[in-house]
């Protein structure tokens, strides 16, 4: 039985170079082995985009640029020779329901990988032995090789011990479509995460083979691991000291920008104000036009009267003349 591991990390742009061997690169130790396998749940940008639509749907607010940073991890599970990709999907819907989150994007599973031995020494696909075509070679100082030129001496790959160690590589993400955020993992549940993944997969808890090991250590051994456990305390207070300071800085910050929320509603309010006294000076204008426009009607039909009167005014007049020039024509036969 295996001892389990569910080693996490961030995803860059190399880990699918490296997990689906896109660039060559490669630690198998044997070849052609038809028991590896690559399957893909989501694409990253769609898994990404309906990510970013649920949180803004139940958050109410924009995915934060450090969320979809940290949206993707990388986990290396340590397997059985007989594990099987469903073993691995199922251990996923169980870590979903124990813990939120845990959804898959991408599996690969590598079980032609591993590392020779020989002569009680440990020999490492590119660190210190490397397969150059058909041949194995090692550095002539026996260390560490970083260019192919310091792979010198060919060696009888046949006079080695093979020792595969079948893994997983599981790409996933915390972010819970129902919380509409990532689910949250403290220390104490990734450790009981860990006990989780070994039960489901049937393999061995690391921390029983630990405390074989501790029940053996010296009084010297003790002392070195209580140094190391000062130095972490302190690194410990330093780590907080700083995440404190980070903290006021935070809430400084955050009141600032209150201040800058209630000082851009108060000017939205003002410019919303403005607007409704715009709309009620246009609406007075207007009125003051159809007035306007009803004086200027009435002064022209008024116009019009007065010009009719004119008119008649001549008339009357003209007939008045006439009628007094006919009296003084009168007026002089009578004379005579």
């Amino acid at each position: 039985m295996g001892k389990a591991s569910f080693s996490v990390d961030k995803v860059t742009q190399n880990t699918d170079i490296h997990t689906q061997r896109l660039n060559g690169y490669s630690c198998a130790i044997i070849g052609n082995c038809s028991n590896n396998y690559f399957k893909k749940f989501y694409e990253y940008d769609d898994f990404l985009l309906k990510a970013q639509n649920i949180y803004k749907e139940k958050i109410k607010q924009n995915m934060q640029k450090s969320a979809i940073f940290n949206l993707f991890q990388e986990a290396i599970i340590s397997i059985n020779e007989d594990h099987q990709e469903d073993d691995i999907i199922d251990l996923f819907f169980e870590l979903k329901q124990k813990f939120g989150g845990h959804e898959l994007i991408n599996l690969t599973i590598h079980k032609d990988e591993g590392y020779f031995q020989k002569d009680g020494r440990n020999y490492y696909p590119n660190k210190n032995i490397l397969k150059k075509e058909n041949d194995w070679f090692i550095t002539s100082d026996n260390c560490n090789g970083k260019k192919n030129e310091d792979f010198t001496i060919l060696v009888n790959i046949n006079e080695f011990n093979k020792v595969l160690t079948p893994h997983a590589h599981a790409i996933f993400s915390m972010f819970d479509f129902k919380l509409g955020r990532n689910a949250r993992m403290q220390k104490k549940d990734m450790v009981e995460r860990l006990k989780f993944v070994a039960q489901i997969l049937k393999m061995d808890y690391a921390p029983q083979k630990i405390s074989n090991t501790i029940n053996n250590l010296n009084e010297e051994d003790l002392k070195n691991l209580d140094n190391q456990i000062n130095i972490r305390n302190q690194n410990l207070l330093d780590i907080n000291t700083q995440v404190a300071s980070k903290e006021i800085e935070l809430e400084e910050l955050s009141l600032k920008l209150a201040e800058q929320y209630h000082s851009l509603n108060d000017i939205l309010n003002r410019i919303k104000q403005k607007e409704n006294d715009l709309e009620d000076l246009i609406s007075q204008v207007l009125i003051k036009e159809d007035i306007l426009d009803s004086l200027n009607s009435t002064i022209s039909s008024k116009g019009t009267t007065i010009t009719s009167l004119e008119t008649q005014i001549k008339q009357k007049e003209f007939r008045l003349d006439e009628l007094n020039h006919k009296i003084d024509i009168k007026m002089q036969g009578i004379a005579i």
